[in-house]
């Protein structure tokens, strides 16, 4: 996992290889999110598994099928993200998720957490409804998603910095985090795009080698980011289809 700066501790994902993706292929996975989600499913995962001339998962509409699949959810989209943690809930509790996914998890997008959020509200409702769904369904391998960042507004940055910080605090350690801000963030120098607002504020922003607009994935963006997602697919808790987690971390 890239380490752009930091102090959290964040357990890596699992390396990849032939075998581990043809596992993942067979896995019932559902993963709820907006665009820069579609771009890692739609661009990401077949050039992933080419790369190891694997045959990519089917990616279904909604609940993952039986036989194995990538359950795709684009969530509901208001002013209000708590919107989207509410649909993610009712995909587990009503829509069968809960019954049919080996894995599940879902992300916040940068539209979602603007300079002016309360982050720790924010946070502790998503905490909250992961905390009941774990207890709930706990044959569901529950991962989690930090808010990838922008070229945009600074303190927008500053404010998903402060929620991805919270993410890392609670789940880095857990191997069950993906750290996708910091897999954008982190150029191809091996050097993190991190800067400070006007206020003090550290924010990091998408290198510009992995965008397409400032916020959304080019190819390879879509593609560093799939295989950071599948590596820690693969280190999630042993199951019928997926390998054991690393023991090693890593920082931020």
């Amino acid at each position: 996992m890239p380490t752009p700066s930091g102090e959290t501790s964040v357990a890596p994902p699992t390396a990849l290889d032939a075998p581990t993706l043809e596992s993942i292929a067979h896995t019932r996975v559902f993963f709820a999110h907006r665009s820069v989600g579609a771009d890692i499913v739609v661009k990401g995962l077949p050039a992933v598994f080419g790369e190891y001339g694997v045959k990519p998962p089917v990616v279904n509409d909604g609940v993952p099928l039986s036989n194995g699949s990538f359950g795709d959810r684009w969530l509901n989209q208001t002013e209000n993200p708590q919107s989207k943690l509410q649909d993610f809930d009712m995909w587990v509790r009503q829509k069968g998720v809960g019954s049919a996914a080996d894995i599940a998890f879902m992300k916040l997008g940068f539209v979602d957490i603007k300079a002016e959020t309360d982050v720790p509200a924010l946070f502790h409702s998503y905490k909250s409804m992961m905390d009941r769904l774990e207890r709930d369904y706990p044959d569901v391998r529950f991962l989690h998603v930090t808010v990838s960042v922008t070229r945009w507004v600074p303190e927008n940055n500053a404010a998903i910095e402060k929620y991805n910080e919270m993410m890392r605090g609670q789940y880095g350690d857990t191997g069950r985090l993906f750290d996708l801000a910091a897999v954008v963030s982190t150029c191809p120098d091996g050097k993190s795009d991190k800067h400070t607002t006007s206020k003090g504020d550290v924010y990091f922003q998408i290198c510009k080698e992995y965008t397409t607009d400032g916020g959304h994935l080019n190819e390879r963006g879509a593609e560093l980011a799939a295989t950071a997602m599948l590596g820690v697919i693969a280190a999630a808790e042993p199951g019928p289809s997926v390998r054991p987690d690393s023991s090693s971390s890593t920082t931020r």
